[in-house]
């Protein structure tokens, strides 16, 4: 689809405390900072990619900006056209913001609950220096599915399915629906890629926060239980392993020190637009994602896959 974007490149995400962060990725998620910024900033690597995760010094302690990549300048180039047939206002992001994202060329717009989304081609890669995680986490999947997934609390669930839709492309994995007191919350999953969906988004998931989670697929099952082990034993896991009934991740989520969720999972399903139907879940989890002080993952705080 001309004008869509390909895949999660990078997120940017504000914290009060970057020495508690650099402890936690290296020593809890197995990811390696990959370089320092004048101001303290952690660029944070799971591959090839010079950063997937940029920890900025804030003290929102929450997303600062989303990065969708495309192939090449010509598919910026279809962007910036798709852009302007749905009068959608943007700016050129500059040589120094690329310089700063470590990319060739981008353009910056906002989301309808203006969240910064930026749109980028050419990211830096460091073949040179492989990626070796800090833990013995044997690998991570990403290439052509990109950085992983993320879910987000938006102010206007229609608002926002046009605009990632229509605007930016991505194609609809399924719905879950499911009632909680007397309202019922629903989420939306899309895809742009192989991999099942790269944002999920909906009222009330990130717990007052912007961002509710970030997950990271690893290559093997035996380090979602590792992982789970060292969360369990610090006091940081906030469910079970468990397994979802639409992307198939069996997975667990943990608590970032700056208060939204990583879910680290493994053998999430990819789709096929060609063959897959869209489907509807009235449950997050098939089994697992039990929270310690009772129920599942997304029964009393409203979260999403």
């Amino acid at each position: 689809m001309a004008g869509a974007v390909e895949r999660l490149g990078y997120i940017g995400v504000g914290a009060s405390d970057l020495p508690a962060w650099e402890e936690f990725a290296t020593n809890v998620l197995g990811v390696a900072i990959h370089e320092r910024g004048e101001d303290g900033t952690l660029f944070l690597r799971h591959d090839k990619n010079h950063y997937r995760i940029a920890v900025h010094p804030d003290p929102a302690d929450d997303l600062m900006y989303i990065g969708w990549q495309v192939a090449n300048d010509a598919a910026l180039d279809a962007v910036r056209a798709r852009l302007g047939e749905h009068g959608v206002a943007f700016s050129e992001g500059g040589a120094d913001l690329a310089r700063t994202r470590r990319v060739a060329d981008l353009i910056t717009l906002s989301d309808p609950s203006g969240v910064t989304t930026e749109i980028s081609h050419s990211p830096l890669m460091d073949y040179a220096n492989p990626f070796h995680s800090p833990r013995p986490v044997r690998g991570f999947v990403t290439d052509d599915q990109g950085l992983g997934h993320m879910v987000i609390s938006v102010d206007d669930y229609e608002a926002s399915q046009v605009f990632y839709r229509e605007v930016l492309g991505m194609r609809v994995s399924d719905y879950i629906e499911r009632p909680v007191g007397e309202r019922t919350m629903r989420i939306l999953f899309l895809h742009c890629n192989p991999r099942h969906h790269s944002i999920g988004f909906g009222s009330g998931a990130g717990r007052g926060k912007r961002l509710g989670h970030i997950m990271l697929q690893v290559t093997n099952l035996d380090d979602v239980g590792s992982t789970y082990d060292i969360c369990f034993e610090r006091g940081i896991a906030d469910t079970t392993i468990g397994k979802h009934p639409n992307d198939k991740m069996i997975s667990f989520y943990l608590h970032s020190p700056s208060g939204w969720l990583f879910e680290y999972g493994y053998g999430a399903r990819t789709v096929d637009d060609e063959v897959d139907q869209v489907e509807r879940f009235t449950v997050i989890s098939e089994w697992g994602h039990l929270r310690p002080e009772g129920g599942r993952y997304g029964d009393r705080r409203q979260a999403a896959s």
